[in-house]
C-alpha cells in the first residue's frame, strides 16, 4: 500500500462492496497520503445498499432504523463530518480525490 501513496497520479478502484471496508480504506488513505508530497490519488468504490452518516449526526434522527434492520441495509458512520448518503447498489459510485501538492 505504501507504494501507492508515493508521488504521482494514481487511480485506485476498490473491488469491495462492503461499506465498512471502503470507509476504512478511505480513512487509511486520507491519514497516510498527507505525508506524501506531489501525490494525487482518485479512489473509486461502490457499496451494497447502505446509509452513511457523518461524524456528528444522530442515526435516530437521520435514518429509519427499523426499516434498515428489516431490509438488511447497513448503517455506517464516516470519520469526517458531512451529511447523510444513501447508497443504492449499482446506481451509486462514490469517489474521493486526495491531492497533496
Amino acid at each position: 500500500m505504501q507504494a501507492i501513496l508515493r508521488g504521482g497520479n494514481r487511480v485506485l478502484i476498490s473491488r469491495s462492496t462492503n461499506v465498512y471496508t471502503n470507509l476504512a480504506l478511505e480513512r487509511y488513505l486520507a491519514e497516510n497520503i498527507k505525508h506524501q508530497p506531489k501525490t494525487r490519488l482518485l479512489l473509486l468504490w461502490r457499496n451494497a445498499p447502505c446509509v452513511v452518516i457523518g461524524r456528528y449526526q444522530n442515526p435516530y434522527v437521520e435514518s429509519d432504523l427499523k426499516y434498515l434492520a428489516e431490509n438488511e441495509i447497513k448503517l455506517a458512520r464516516r470519520y469526517s463530518g458531512g451529511g447523510k448518503f444513501s447508497h443504492r447498489y449499482k446506481k451509486t459510485i462514490k469517489y474521493h480525490l486526495f491531492c497533496i501538492l
